[in-house]
């Protein structure tokens, strides 16, 4: 009986350490970006920049990680990203997507996207490293409307693996921080980034500011399409670290 006792102690203050060892990370971040770039669809290569009146915009990202003293397994990091970006211009007379748009049209692009990530603690001190893996779950969309009805458009489904990293260093005894992390990967001519840089202030509660710049970054070209992209600007977030 005593030992069944015993055991169940031991197990009770084990689960409770680990309770204790458990920990995550939730929070939301406000982007106002510029964007530019260009598409194409077995035709004529359109500058977004010049061809479209495009409004910076202010989008925003949610995410929520988790991380736990279990070795080997890794850590769960989720992100979403809202990034939506509209336009009209007069293009004249242009041959996208098997159609002939002409005079004034409608650009939409929307490249929200959703990253799961798996990573590892490299470092847990003063000096913060995490290295790991995403897996971008892209689903883009462009999508030119022109006045006559006359419409193309690039449609990207794909998963996108890409290496992780995040270097934070936090300055003693203040809790502000600095920080970058990113995404990246590139091959055969295509290549995707996002990448950041932030400085951050946490009190003792796990409650934090986080203000930064972003960048992002897509090259595509499949069969006759072919889009590149770059949103880049400010944010700022709240966070939870519990």
């Amino acid at each position: 009986m005593l030992f069944k006792y015993c055991l169940l102690l031991i197990i009770l203050s084990c689960s409770h350490a680990y309770a204790d060892a458990m920990g995550g990370k939730i929070g939301v971040n406000v982007w106002a970006h510029e964007f530019k770039g260009d598409g194409q669809n077995g035709g004529d290569d359109i500058d977004f920049d010049s061809a479209f009146n495009i409004d910076d915009e202010t989008d925003f990202q949610i995410f929520a990680a988790l991380e736990h003293p279990v070795p080997l397994i890794p850590n769960i990091l989720v992100q979403h990203t809202r990034l939506e970006v509209s336009g009209v211009g007069d293009l004249g007379s242009v041959f996208f997507d098997g159609v002939v748009l002409s005079d004034e049209v409608q650009m939409d692009l929307d490249l929200t996207h959703t990253d799961a990530t798996a990573y590892y603690e490299i470092l847990d001190n003063w000096v913060n490293l995490d290295l790991g893996l995403t897996v971008r779950f892209l689903d883009v969309s462009l999508k030119l409307l022109d006045e006559k009805g006359q419409s193309g458009g690039i449609e990207i489904d794909d998963p996108i693996p890409m290496a992780y990293g995040a270097l934070r260093f936090d300055l003693p005894f203040s809790g502000w921080y600095v920080q970058a992390d990113g995404n990246y990967i590139s091959w055969d001519g295509d290549g995707y980034s996002d990448l950041r840089a932030s400085v951050g202030w946490e009190v003792a509660l796990g409650l934090g500011l986080e203000l930064g710049y972003r960048s992002m970054d897509i090259d595509y070209s499949g069969g006759s399409d072919k889009l590149k992209a770059e949103a880049s600007g400010v944010y700022g977030g709240i966070f939870w670290d519990f």
